[in-house]
């Protein structure tokens, strides 16, 4: 999976076509995923919230057992992805973050690695 520029650039929350350019490539980002993962569209949830005390913009692809975050704020110089279980789509806190390095992902062992990581985590086969 090639990482999106919009992930390992400085986030500017000001300016609105650098705002749009993150929530695209999240958006990208999860379908991928969900696709790799054998989620039909109704089986996920892709949302957005801004997170207050941070002033970091949050993307994330929620299921009934898994929640995957990517999170962006603007001291940091690069977004950071995490995941964690979860029981149903109300639940927003789950089990304990488990952080991935956005450069491991880049290549496509590490990609497959990732993927094969949250099948297991989302409890799905094959």
């Amino acid at each position: 999976m090639k990482i999106p520029k919009s992930f390992t650039q400085p986030h500017q929350p000001g300016n609105a076509a650098s705002c749009a350019n993150l929530k695209r490539d999240a958006s990208r980002v999860f379908r991928r995923l969900a696709c790799d993962l054998g989620l039909r569209q109704r089986d996920f949830t892709v949302r957005e919230r801004r997170h207050r005390r941070h002033q970091a913009d949050l993307y994330a692809l929620h299921t009934d057992s898994l929640y995957v975050q990517i999170a962006h704020a603007p001291q940091q110089n690069a977004a950071h992805m995490s995941f964690r279980t979860c029981r149903g789509r109300d639940d927003y806190t789950g089990g304990r973050d488990n952080a991935v390095c956005l450069h491991s992902i880049g290549s496509p062992e590490g990609y497959a690695s990732l993927v094969a990581t949250l099948r297991v985590v989302a409890g799905r086969r094959s």
